[in-house]
């Protein structure tokens, strides 16, 4: 990743500016499922299915939900356990 890219990440309004429509919907579907991910936009689905085969969304959901474990665990961990 560019220098440019890691900055633009957490900058949602900065996707459009540095990332095509493919990486687009991965930013926006790791977003979404920071949240309530049993309420993905139908147009986020649609759009993933257009860029994605079915195999490819499989090991991105995976990953998306493996970082978000990993997140919550440690916020927990270091609440309860200290640093």
């Amino acid at each position: 990743m560019t220098d440019q890219e890691i900055d633009a990440i957490g900058v949602r309004e900065a996707w459009s500016d540095v990332f095509d429509e493919k990486n687009q919907a991965v930013l926006r579907l790791a977003d979404a499922m920071c949240g309530d991910s049993h309420l993905l936009a139908a147009e986020l689905v649609a759009d993933l299915r257009n860029h994605f085969s079915e195999a490819v969304l499989a090991e991105l959901i995976l990953v998306c939900g493996q970082a978000n474990l990993n997140n919550r665990a440690g916020n927990a961990a270091k609440q309860l356990l200290g640093d």
